[in-house]
């Protein structure tokens, strides 16, 4: 329900505004991209929207893509992206309670549920891509693989 992904988003903001510094904290940002993808994906199975489960797919693999870039730049010594890309995406809580209210207002109104999915889903791809191209081109930091060694 709407209220539930406004509860949501409520309090993982309160919880992501503080520093994770605890012996536990690592597990956070894991439990909410768990519960992001759990939630698009749950709502686009539900939905009586033809096609939604694939635009789905493509909103989730979107954002995997800009947390396997975030995770890269930490790696590198880079630090987080950007906190206006955070924005303009929407943060976790942000796109969960999207893709939740797009469920409620167009339940039962054919594709346009998978036509709001599929545009999120594009948008945000756009905009991570760009931004992880540009800052990786800019950067001038040597490809590295995952054994430390360079490219």
């Amino acid at each position: 329900s709407v209220a539930a992904a406004a509860g949501y988003a409520v309090l993982a903001g309160v919880a992501v505004a503080r520093p994770l510094k605890g012996a536990l904290d690592w597990l956070v940002p894991p439990l909410f991209r768990a519960a992001e993808y759990t939630t698009v994906l749950v709502l686009a199975v539900r939905s009586d929207s033809p096609g939604a489960l694939p635009a789905a797919f493509g909103l989730v693999a979107a954002v995997a893509y800009h947390h396997y870039d975030t995770v890269y730049r930490i790696r590198g010594g880079t630090g987080a992206p950007p906190a206006w890309l955070v924005r303009v995406t929407g943060g976790h809580e942000g796109r969960t309670l999207l893709v939740t209210v797009l469920a409620a207002l167009l339940a039962g109104r054919g594709d346009d549920f998978t036509l709001a999915l599929a545009a999120l889903a594009v948008a945000v791809a756009l905009v991570v891509l760009v931004e992880s191209i540009r800052f990786w081109v800019s950067a001038g930091a040597p490809a590295v693989h995952d054994e430390g060694e360079t490219a």
